[in-house]
């Protein structure tokens, strides 16, 4: 059997979430902007983090509730943007970082879809916490208030290089002067474009799917295996990413559009997928950045 799980959420709330996603996203996922359906993400993510097989902030968990941590710390009562998720995750890690009895937090989640902010919805309820979501862009979001930080984890590959500099343009404009963004995203510094078949993607797909149905068994799940196998495959063969490459490339892209970089940390971390798996979104093997950058 796999490791324990080191989730900073009981595997209690993660089961509970599992359930409400899938229920949510046959019900609401839809065709955003003319890529995959998102459902074949949002139906299946928190039980793939049940698995460890997603790329979860989890993975980064000292990581950010040492950032999101000193920069709630920093002032009282932080707002903070969460900047697109696949589910109630980064809302939780931001909690379990930023929340104090002296320092409320005031959350704000966004993203394209409303499955994953009804989900950090019933998570607030669990947790006691308000959270305010907007179904938006994050590339284009706006709010009249300026936030004290943005957290986000892995949206970089989700764009590719403009996308990735607009992205990073609207996070300046959406901070105070001082505020930060805190951030992980994979580095593929060789990274080369490759076309793979139809059948090439098929085939990866399916070995994602059984490696997922194995520990599925091993967690001591009781159900439809077939079904499960089935909504996997689907996961794998509908995620897309871009490359990030080089730890230059990260550093422009933030010092162009006006930040400063006080932590840029990489580092090696292992992921139960493999290094060679280029499914965007599994636990891969590989190099991270994990990244606060200070708005100017």
């Amino acid at each position: 059997m796999f490791s324990t799980p080191t989730h900073s959420l009981t595997s209690a709330v993660l089961a509970q979430g599992a359930a409400l996603a899938r229920e949510l996203a046959a019900r609401l996922c839809a065709d955003n902007a003319g890529s995959a359906p998102c459902g074949a993400l949002h139906g299946i993510w928190p039980q793939l983090r049940l698995l460890q097989l997603a790329a979860d902030p989890d993975r980064h968990g000292a990581f950010y509730q040492a950032a999101l941590g000193a920069c709630a710390a920093a002032v009282q009562s932080p707002r903070v943007l969460i900047s697109g998720c696949a589910d109630f995750g980064m809302l939780a890690t931001t909690i379990a970082a930023c929340r104090a009895p002296a320092a409320p937090l005031a959350a704000t989640v966004i993203d394209l879809c409303p499955t994953p902010l009804l989900l950090c919805e019933w998570y607030g309820t669990v947790t006691g916490v308000p959270v305010r979501t907007a179904q938006a862009d994050a590339r284009t979001f706006a709010d009249p208030r300026p936030f004290d930080v943005i957290c986000v984890h892995s949206l970089l590959t989700y764009y590719a290089l403009a996308g990735r500099r607009q992205l990073v343009a609207n996070w300046a404009r959406l901070l105070r002067p001082g505020g930060a963004v805190v951030t992980v995203t994979r580095l593929q510094p060789t990274a080369e474009v490759v076309i793979e078949s139809v059948a090439e993607r098929d085939a990866r797909a399916q070995l994602f799917a059984e490696l997922a149905v194995r520990r599925w068994r091993e967690s001591g799940e009781r159900g439809a295996a077939d079904d499960f196998r089935a909504r996997a495959h689907r996961f794998a063969a509908n995620q897309r990413g871009h490359a990030v490459g080089s730890e230059a490339e990260v550093r422009n892209l933030f010092e162009d559009a006006g930040f400063t970089l006080t932590r840029f940390d990489v580092r090696q971390c292992a992921g139960a997928s493999g290094a060679r798996n280029q499914i965007n979104g599994a636990a891969r093997s590989g190099l991270y950045a994990e990244i606060v950058a200070v708005r100017q």
